[in-house]
């Protein structure tokens, strides 16, 4: 994987130079100091640990991204790598730690940019779900890009801003061994996506179907849609807002998904808002989940309020931010005297030393049963501090 991961990058380099192509290339780089202590209400157990992490990456020590993009007239070629394990072994770098592909894929445009076909393993998806706290796209088979071909419209006249289009996928099921593969399965698969962008508001929606497998036994995922939408109209009378909304919803139509035989819908819903002016930043994130296993469901709702203060020609940020989540029906893990499943405080020094590159002294502190990134589902207290670096060019 290195190999190809390197003779792809020097053929890229190679062909832009010999070629005179239009050569962009982009990067980011987050890491950081982080200690993190935990201890479990009932004092049974108590954890610590002490890495490198920039906090906001995941659980892994952090995280790098190298993108290159090529253009010559309609014709172009788009990838992008990351790493974000770095492990040792025998107190030497371990260098087949994975390097990941986020998408590398090429595309053409014809009838004046209004078609566009793109082929490779596809990612940037003009269909997904944007973030912040949920990014989605629907062109993938769990979290590895698909390599198929997609086909986009974006007409001109009084319908520009729209762009409707497909894919084709392959199948993200376990098909059984007796199973007739047809022709038209490839179909069955297509995900299908509609994107306005408008003045006033924009949308995005995209439904991945999912084909039915002859054997009853087979697992079957269901189908899944993602949507972003966004409001437009309040900035141009109160310039800073912005509001914005985005979902995600795997397993419809579902027959088999998980390993006790029952079918599972889940439905995440995030709902943004926030007012930027020239010396704060104020906003509210809300998170909707609901799960559906047969006939028993459980929905989960977080509240995140946060507030920051901009000095010095927003050099610096000084603020907090907070978040609490209450469970509903089975979503509750019921604690005597309590209402709610877990709540955090966050407060935060950043300075932005340029426009591409941040430091962040962070401190949370969260009690209850926590079950996000990294994922604490015990009932405990957790204190983290962590010292972030970010660099994107």
């Amino acid at each position: 994987m290195k190999k190809i991961i390197t003779a792809l990058l020097a053929g890229l380099l190679a062909a832009g130079s010999a070629l005179a192509l239009d050569l962009e290339v982009s990067g980011e780089i987050k890491t950081g100091f982080f200690a993190e202590w935990r201890e479990m209400k009932d004092e049974s157990t108590s954890h610590a640990r002490i890495y490198n992490n920039d906090g906001d990456s995941g659980a892994a020590e952090g995280r790098i991204r190298l993108g290159l993009a090529l253009q010559e007239e309609n014709f172009g070629m788009r990838t992008r790598f990351y790493r974000q394990e770095f492990k040792a072994k025998n107190n030497k770098f371990d260098s087949s730690s994975n390097i990941g592909v986020d998408f590398a894929y090429a595309y053409g445009t014809m009838l004046d940019n209004q078609i566009k076909i793109s082929a490779g393993l596809l990612g940037e998806s003009p269909w997904g779900t944007g973030g912040p706290d949920l990014i989605k796209e629907l062109e993938t088979t769990g979290n590895d890009p698909i390599l198929g071909i997609r086909t986009e419209w974006k007409p001109l006249g009084f319908l520009r801003g729209l762009n409707l289009g497909f894919v084709l996928n392959r199948d993200n099921d376990t098909p059984p061994s007796s199973a007739k593969e047809k022709f038209g399965d490839i179909f069955a698969e297509t995900v299908a996506g509609i994107a306005y962008e408008h003045d006033f508001f924009a949308l995005r929606f995209a439904y991945r179907f999912n084909r039915e497998l002859e054997s009853p036994a087979a697992i079957v995922n269901g189908s899944q849609l993602v949507y972003r939408v966004e409001e437009r109209a309040l900035e141009k009378f109160v310039p800073g807002i912005s509001v914005w909304a985005n979902g995600y919803c795997k397993g419809i139509g579902a027959k088999v998904i998980n390993s006790q035989g029952a079918t599972e819908t889940f439905i995440q819903n995030w709902f943004y808002a926030r007012y930027d002016p020239e010396n704060f930043t104020v906003g509210i994130d809300v998170r909707y989940e609901d799960w559906f296993e047969d006939k028993d469901n459980k929905q989960f709702l977080e509240i995140r309020p946060s507030f920051y203060y901009k000095l010095f020609n927003n050099i610096l940020n000084v603020g907090v931010r907070g978040g609490m989540e209450f469970g509903f029906n089975n979503g509750r893990y019921f604690r005597e005297g309590a209402v709610y499943n877990f709540w955090f405080v966050e407060p935060q020094i950043k300075a932005n030393l340029k426009s591409n590159f941040y430091t962040a002294l962070v401190y949370r502190y969260t009690s209850g049963y926590y079950t996000g990134n990294p994922s604490f589902e015990e009932d405990q207290e957790t204190h983290w501090f962590n010292l972030r670096v970010c660099f994107t060019f």
